[in-house]
């Protein structure tokens, strides 16, 4: 009980709902916090919560996975600087991006913003995120090479120097953000009175239950100007913007604007070429979907220009893939772990782990990692269609018809 109103004390303090990355991840966060603080009693920790109001910081700190790379899902950049060229060059236009992270987003949005020979007088960055240590890493702008994941590698020679496996940014980038640490839902929100004309809040909605996401479409409707653009994850459905926002464009950028001034905010080269324009998307797709496991044990094709991006240096991972798909569960799981070890942020190894543990009747341990794998990659199929078929097999209607739903909307991107 007492780790259950831990998590609930969570929740209110930043929002996420536990089912959305699972109870297990959200207990072993609890659990590191207790050996930092040498408890071994949940009630007792849970006293410290309450009694220390820096505990539930501490906690949030261990909870946060920042996954993120500069120029992550490249689109909705190429819309900010159509968005810029078809506005007043006297008009100055304020961006936020919510949550930062470590900093790789605002600063793409930056470095975008500079090789277009876009003046810096024409505009602000603001970002924020809830964790300190986000924010630290962001100022320090120091990154290795998990960070460099696009296409387009060009951007690294221009605005970074290399110092062995250590990336650091240009001054000129990292002067043009400016770093906020708060918790958006707050009343304190210090930003709340600032107006802005571009707002990136991605894979932020999707680990919020339907009370906090209105909360959060609220707060986003006030921080948004009339004529402004809100960016969205592919993962997230505005079925809960309470008629707020709309498409703004083609649905595979994911743009939205404020549904009270469709007119003004969609450029007319937009307005040709979209249709329908929906106020909600809350519609169910129930196209039947089929689990591939091990599908996606592939090598990552990187095109890298100055520095190597590879998902697994070492192989670990491939070969726990060549292991489970010659049906040497023991063996693959055993180098999946070797590799999850060295390398945690990994949506790959978490999926090819949970589907070990389902194969192996460990359905906890299955659920687990699979929530673990689309925390760190909301976009990963094969994961979303294995949580499906594991919540349908559990009873879990509601949450095999959300998975489904994330999954197809995937699948129709991919096919596009």
């Amino acid at each position: 009980m007492s780790r259950k109103l831990i998590a609930e004390r969570l929740k209110k303090s930043m929002g996420l709902h536990a089912p959305t990355v699972g109870m297990v991840t959200v207990s072993s966060a609890i659990d590191r916090r207790m050996r930092a603080c040498n408890i071994s009693d949940d009630a007792q920790y849970l006293s410290l919560i309450i009694a220390t109001p820096s505990e539930i910081n501490e906690l949030i700190e261990e909870v946060i996975i920042p996954e993120t790379w500069f120029f992550r899902e490249n689109q909705p950049y190429e819309y900010v600087l159509d968005y810029f060229q078809e506005q007043p060059a006297s008009k100055k236009i304020n961006i936020l991006s919510i949550p930062c992270s470590t900093g790789e987003e605002p600063y793409s949005i930056a470095m975008l913003l500079i090789d277009n020979n876009i003046h810096e007088s024409r505009y602000s960055i603001d970002a924020v995120d809830i964790a300190v240590k986000n924010i630290e890493k962001a100022k320090i702008a120091q990154y290795r090479k998990n960070s460099f994941r696009s296409d387009d590698l060009s951007f690294v020679n221009k605005h970074f120097k290399r110092d062995d496996d250590i990336f650091s940014l240009m001054d000129d980038v990292k002067e043009k953000v400016h770093f906020h640490c708060e918790n958006v839902l707050n009343d304190s929100f210090s930003l709340e009175k600032k107006s802005y004309d571009i707002v990136f809040c991605r894979n932020l909605l999707i680990y919020f239950d339907e009370d906090t996401q209105n909360a959060m479409f609220s707060r986003l409707d006030k921080l948004l100007q009339p004529e402004g653009i809100l960016v969205l994850g592919h993962a997230e459905n505005v079925q809960h913007a309470n008629e707020r926002f709309v498409s703004a464009v083609d649905s595979k950028f994911y743009i939205y604007v404020k549904s009270s001034n469709l007119d003004k905010s969609l450029p007319e080269k937009h307005k040709k070429r979209t249709s329908g324009l929906l106020v909600k998307n809350s519609r169910q797709n129930h196209t039947k979907v089929i689990p591939r496991p091990f599908a996606n044990a592939r090598k990552t094709d990187n095109k890298d220009i100055t520095i190597t991006v590879d998902d697994s240096p070492s192989g670990q991972l491939d070969i726990a893939f060549q292991h489970a798909n010659e049906g040497n569960l023991d063996d693959a799981m055993s180098a999946c772990n070797s590799y999850i070890s060295e390398n945690h942020n990994s949506s790959r190894a978490y999926y090819l782990s949970g589907v070990i543990h389902d194969t192996q009747g460990s359905t906890d341990k299955a659920m687990e990692s699979l929530s673990k794998a689309i925390y760190l990659d909301p976009n990963n199929l094969e994961a979303l269609i294995h949580l499906s078929l594991l919540a349908e097999q559990l009873g879990n209607h509601d949450d095999a018809i959300k998975y489904k739903n994330r999954a197809q909307r995937v699948k129709e991107r991919r096919s596009a």
